[in-house]
């Protein structure tokens, strides 16, 4: 029992176009060399962002001094 050829055709077409977008972002490479997390994270605080932004933290972002 196979399927049916359009949805034999379409399957290949996908798996085409996937291993074909695969390829190419090899190609490219990464989108932004060198970003990586260089400091370990806190377990507190942080949130919405604001990780790096060092004792500020929340407060700039609300608008506190």
């Amino acid at each position: 029992m196979l399927p049916p050829p359009a949805l034999a055709g379409f399957l290949v077409l996908l798996v085409v176009l996937m291993a074909a977008s695969y390829a190419v972002g090899r190609a490219a490479g990464p989108v932004a060399p060198g970003i990586h997390r260089s400091v370990p994270q806190d377990e507190g605080g942080g949130g919405m962002g604001t990780h790096g932004m060092g004792p500020l933290g929340h407060r700039a972002w609300a608008g506190v001094r």
